[in-house]
């Protein structure tokens, strides 16, 4: 059964998920009208579309093989966010926005981009999560787990694991999950700029692969976690929010050295 933190944890934290980015976008936009509005929805749409879709085909086909080596899984992992987001990111400036160049609509198509991943990876799945708690608690979980499996014993051990994490979920875990999608929003706000720059200064599409890289810089700390090699979420927090600190401000720096209009 399933106690009234975790049920709300839940809820609360998956309505947030969802909040924080539109809210995010809305008051952007109100700020900065002449802001190009389909500019959040395609960042929202290319890291769906890269991401969820073209980047699981090829982790299918991969993680079966790296998953072996330490070295090997955290070097894939790293990069293999990298490549498909910020290719997307590439392949949309140069296609659906190529008309919208401006440093303003970069930073819209980065509040869609990691929205779009903050309400796919924690909104959604959080609130699937607290109806999931809800059933078992109004059905059991023996009642549950024979609806949900067929009377698949393999299948059953799996849900039983899926189940005890989801218990374990407190207000305090909610909050660090939100934490790093905040922080994770202001990251890709900043490589839509990074690559903004790439395809719209001469001479500078360096900065492409650049961003290839931070990204992946990005995501070591949360590899390392999953090998086991960070024993601890806050201090994979604490990494990434000093990662980040540094790349907010490089990427205040570039866009100063490199304005609108400059080729």
């Amino acid at each position: 059964m399933f106690g009234a933190e975790a049920i709300v944890s839940l809820f609360v934290g998956g309505l947030a998920a969802f909040i924080i980015p539109i809210a995010a976008a809305v008051i952007f936009k109100v700020k900065n009208r002449e802001t190009w509005l389909p500019g959040v929805f395609i960042g929202a749409g290319t890291f769906f579309v890269f991401a969820m879709i073209l980047e699981q085909i090829l982790h299918a086909a991969m993680l079966p093989i790296v998953r072996g080596n330490t070295v090997l899984y955290c070097v894939y992992g790293a990069l293999a966010a990298g490549i498909f987001e910020e290719t997307g990111r590439l392949i949309a400036y140069k296609t659906l926005m190529k008309r919208h160049y401006s440093t303003k609509n970069a930073v819209y198509m980065g509040i869609g981009h990691g929205g779009c991943e903050a309400v796919l990876l924690i909104g959604l799945n959080f609130i699937t999560y607290a109806f999931i708690a809800l059933t078992v608690n109004a059905v059991g979980i023996n009642k549950f787990i024979e609806m949900s499996t067929a009377g698949n014993s393999d299948v059953a051990d799996t849900v039983r694991s899926q189940l005890d994490s989801i218990a374990a979920v407190t207000a305090v875990s909610t909050v660090q999950a939100l934490f790093e999608r905040v922080i994770a929003m202001v990251f890709h706000v900043c490589m839509s700029v990074v690559v903004y720059k790439a395809v719209s200064q001469r001479g500078k599409l360096w900065l492409y692969p650049l961003a290839v890289l931070l990204h992946a810089l990005l995501d070591v700390p949360a590899v390392l976690f999953q090998t086991g090699v960070i024993t601890g979420i806050p201090a994979v927090h604490v990494i990434m929010t000093v990662f980040v600190a540094v790349v907010v401000f490089g990427t205040a720096m570039l866009s100063k050295k490199l304005p609108d209009g400059k080729t």
